[in-house]
């Protein structure tokens, strides 16, 4: 398993068997890996501190048109997979993001614009985070994968639902279960996947049926039953309640954040397919949960949960509320991925660059994470904290925890850090400050 408080055994254990062609690239692989995750990201001239040969050589190894960003993703799979062998219940979180650039290169890249008017070009990234549904620690990605849209198509959408599904964007979510199958094999008896509406598509609910695996998709359609001709909503309904669950809400739009009572209910249905459906597909047999706050307000929480999970008693429906607020994780992920590690900032020549970066910076970006997590844990509370960060991370986190005069006159070597650093480092600890005591530094 990598020690993540280690850079270098970190790097070394995620890419140090990465095959690349050449003994050396991997080697060198290792080396820009260890420096990003000591700077917590970052361009590679700050990662690299200033050393020219090693700037030159990291800069040689991401231009190399053999480095191939597949190869590099996985090996970091493999680690994963390797790592939660031992892990009684996985939740495999997926979610789309993209990442946007506005330099030279962005020419290269696809559309990613909400709007005709608004030219924004860069990667759309569809990633799977593995979470241990017991602990609720991260335990690295399992599957991602980048695209570029065709700016033609801009417009199109009509034209794009004749497409096959395999065809479509909308694949994804099955493209990566089967990623996962090949990765995981008989460990996929312990994995539940979790997503939110976009994932709501017959065609990959059908799939994880088939196989028999395990899901928990937040429903977007009011989907027709099989066996009547009700709608989902009315089955609902007519549920039986299994109790209440209370829930903290982050603050959003004009919600503050909050404390919500949820009323659960819960039934198995049978959905009928689609009305378009030609391929004559069999009905789904399903357990719906449905989460609601009691409430007449928009902004009311409400969330109807399609799963494989046992509906059995209420401390089972309990438990699949639980795994889905766990989804949020993958949000921590493309937050610690961009915030933390900078990925829309890299200046690259070329759009195979700019992945190779991504790439690496992604498990980078896992690492933040996990290091959050031992730095949430009160059992450390009392380490010194050089067993935990960085020279530079505490002289960091030091400067951003009191007054800039004070610092700058007690600490001097405080002054020129880089705000990729100070960025980084703030994201990792989160609530965790430095504060002296006596000649060592532990955190408070």
């Amino acid at each position: 398993m990598p020690n993540e408080m280690d850079a270098a055994q970190w790097a070394e254990q995620q890419f140090g068997h990465c095959q690349l062609g050449d003994k050396r690239r991997s080697r060198r692989l290792v080396q820009v890996a260890t420096a990003l995750a000591q700077n917590g990201g970052g361009n590679l001239c700050a990662a690299t501190r200033g050393f020219e040969a090693a700037k030159e050589a990291a800069y040689r190894l991401i231009r190399n048109p053999s480095v191939n960003a597949e190869a590099i993703m996985e090996a970091g799979f493999e680690v994963t997979a390797q790592r939660v062998a031992s892990c009684q219940c996985l939740l495999a979180i997926d979610d789309t993001t993209s990442l946007s650039y506005t330099h030279s290169v962005r020419e290269s890249l696809g559309d990613i614009g909400p709007r005709p008017d608004v030219s924004t070009r860069g990667y759309l990234v569809h990633s799977t985070l593995l979470v241990d549904a017991e602990r609720g620690t991260t335990e690295g990605l399992i599957a991602q994968t980048f695209w570029c849209r065709d700016e033609a198509e801009r417009g199109q959408r009509h034209q794009r639902k004749q497409r096959c599904y395999a065809e479509k964007e909308s694949y994804k979510w099955q493209h990566h279960a089967e990623l996962m199958r090949q990765r995981l094999a008989d460990k996929m008896v312990d994995v539940i996947a979790v997503s939110d509406r976009e994932s709501d598509i017959y065609e990959y609910l059908l799939d994880k049926v088939q196989h028999g695996e395990r899901f928990i998709v937040r429903a977007a359609q009011d989907r027709r039953l099989s066996e009547s001709d009700e709608r989902l909503s009315e089955a609902l309904s007519d549920a039986p309640k299994y109790g209440e669950s209370r829930v903290e809400v982050s603050q959003r739009g004009g919600r503050p954040a909050c404390q919500a009572t949820l009323s659960l209910r819960a039934v198995q249905v049978e959905l009928a397919p689609p009305k378009t459906d030609t391929d004559h597909r069999e009905s789904l047999r399903v357990n719906v949960v449905w989460a609601c706050e009691e409430s007449a307000s928009k902004d009311a929480l409400n969330w109807v949960l399609l799963t494989s999970e046992s509906i059995a008693d209420e401390q089972k429906i309990q438990e699949i509320l639980h795994h889905y607020r766990r989804r949020w994780r993958i949000e921590d992920f493309h937050k610690a991925w961009k915030s933390g590690c900078g990925v829309e900032q890299q200046r690259q020549q070329s759009a195979d660059n700019l992945q190779r970066m991504a790439v690496i910076m992604g498990f980078v970006a896992v690492r933040l994470l996990q290091l959050r997590e031992v730095l949430d844990n009160t059992t450390i509370a009392e380490l010194p904290c050089t067993q935990v960060l960085s020279e530079v991370e505490w002289k960091v986190l030091w400067a951003t925890s009191h007054p800039p005069n004070h610092c700058r006159d007690k600490h001097p070597h405080c002054i020129g850090l880089t705000s990729t650093s100070l960025n980084s480092a703030v994201f990792m600890t989160a609530n965790a400050p430095v504060a002296p005591v006596g000649r060592r530094y532990t955190l408070a």
